[in-house]
């Protein structure tokens, strides 16, 4: 579908700094850069499914866990140990549920909140109260518990690489295969079932393989 005059516009409307790492990677052909542009669109798009059910399972098992050590209203009762910027991210959502008349209901909250907010209450600050309190029940590998440090790194990591993901950057130059299958492990962590439904739906695998 692409010739030069094509190949051109589109450099003009993504920008040479946006095609910078393309253009490095393929010797500043643009034909080329084009072409891997797509294959990182591509495979950009695959990894929705598998960071989609990691991002909400993540956050609704770490709720469910809160939940069952500090209420079922645990990000507004006070009663769990959050610091305060735990504190004032909860007040934002609030405030942007009640900004786009949508019901401030538990949930919506747990959907409102960033990832950011997730992870960061496995973070080390928090190793002495929520962990060992409560979050360390919604992780294990083989019916064995696993260390804070190991599930806060895996998820702070894979955060990074969603990021990525949704900004639209270069992901061609990451390890693919083994950062899908640190996702599908970490869903596992949570819940094989999710883990092994979560792989069956993703089309990574095929993607990757292809052109």
């Amino acid at each position: 579908m692409r010739n030069t005059q094509i190949d051109n516009a589109i450099a003009r409307a993504l920008s040479r700094d946006r095609l910078n790492k393309y253009l490095t990677a393929t010797g500043s052909n643009l034909d080329l850069a084009l072409a891997l542009y797509e294959r990182n669109t591509r495979l950009a798009e695959a990894f929705y499914t598998p960071l989609q059910a990691m991002e909400v399972a993540f956050r609704n098992h770490l709720d469910l866990q809160m939940a069952a050590a500090y209420g079922a209203d645990w990000m507004t009762n006070g009663q769990a140990p959050l610091h305060q910027d735990a504190v004032d991210a909860i007040h934002r959502a609030i405030r942007d549920l009640g900004q786009s008349n949508k019901p401030v209901t538990p949930g919506a909250i747990v959907a409102e909140l960033h990832f950011f907010f997730w992870v960061s209450l496995l973070g080390p600050r928090y190793d002495a109260t929520l962990w060992r309190k409560a979050l360390y029940k919604a992780f294990s590998a083989q019916g064995r518990p696993l260390k804070r440090k190991l599930v806060h790194g895996r998820f702070n990591a894979l955060r990074r690489f969603r990021n990525r993901v949704a900004h639209h950057e270069p992901i061609f130059t990451n390890d693919l295969e083994r950062l899908h299958s640190e996702v599908l492990e970490a869903i596992g962590w949570m819940c094989p079932d999710t883990a092994a439904w979560t792989a069956h739906h993703s089309r990574f695998l095929a993607v990757f393989s292809g052109p």
